[in-house]
């Protein structure tokens, strides 16, 4: 189970960010950043809270791969966290840089940020594994109640991202997110009989065209990995019906990234 203890307990680090963000007055970030990370900062997160451009200059600092990729998509960032829906919208663009962060510690990893563009249907993140394994990662955020029927719609909503090219995962990040791999089964187990039974309405209500192309971008899954912020936990989920799976050394070291989960 993907639970953290003290669920109940006062505001966190990260709800805080979230009340930060909420200010859009200007702000400067503060003055123990080297002037290319505060540049940079200032650039790509200009209509972002103090509480986010922070925690974006604290990776930079911290992380030189990560900063190096920062740079290099400081215009796509800049964009994104534009176009975002408020508040909200710039916590999901927060957890795409921030799986990106967490990945980018281990030198193994090397990540392109939206390789595919970003006017059509692609993966946020594309992952080449020490050199040769390549793999593609969709991330979202569950913003509130997570739950199979939560699940159920995440997954095929986000699966008409998933490339034929490569292999595919799905990460959601979330908060006491509660769940675990019985839960992902379960839901995995609810889309395919959607899909065998030909529930085109289903589908189309959840954003996924209709059961048949839903299918085709399932077997396109590798699985699902759950990362929960509250307590940097980690559950993976396989597909064994992908056609293009991700290989178990890849698995272990994406649920080894909480050892580097300083953010």
């Amino acid at each position: 189970m993907l639970s953290c203890r003290n669920s109940s307990r006062s505001l966190s680090g990260n709800d805080l960010r979230v009340i930060a963000m909420i200010d859009r007055r200007p702000s400067r970030p503060p003055a123990r950043w080297s002037k290319r990370t505060d540049e940079l900062v200032r650039y790509a997160a200009v209509n972002c809270g103090p509480g986010l451009q922070s925690e974006l200059g604290h990776w930079i600092e911290a992380s030189p791969r990560f900063a190096t990729f920062a740079a290099a998509n400081r215009d796509k960032i800049r964009k994104k966290l534009l176009n975002a829906d408020r508040a909200e919208g710039q916590l999901d663009v927060r957890a795409e840089l921030r799986v990106a962060h967490l990945l980018l510690q281990d030198e193994r990893f090397t990540v392109v940020f939206e390789a595919y563009g970003a006017h059509q249907p692609g993966p946020d993140l594309t992952v080449t594994y020490r050199a040769n394994q390549r793999f593609n990662l969709e991330v979202t955020r569950i913003r509130r109640g997570a739950d199979v029927q939560k699940l159920v719609t995440v997954v095929a909503a986000k699966a008409r991202q998933l490339t034929a090219d490569s292999a595919n995962a799905l990460v959601i990040a979330g908060q006491h997110l509660g769940l675990s791999e019985t839960e992902l089964g379960e839901a995995a187990r609810l889309l395919k009989a959607h899909a065998d039974a030909a529930d085109n309405a289903f589908f189309a209500r959840r954003g996924a065209g209709n059961a048949r192309t839903f299918l085709a971008h399932y077997l396109r899954l590798a699985g699902v990995l759950l990362l929960d912020e509250a307590c940097s936990a980690r559950v993976f989920w396989s597909n064994r019906e992908a056609r293009r799976p991700l290989s178990a050394e890849i698995v272990s070291r994406l649920l080894a990234a909480r050892a580097s989960d300083t953010g």
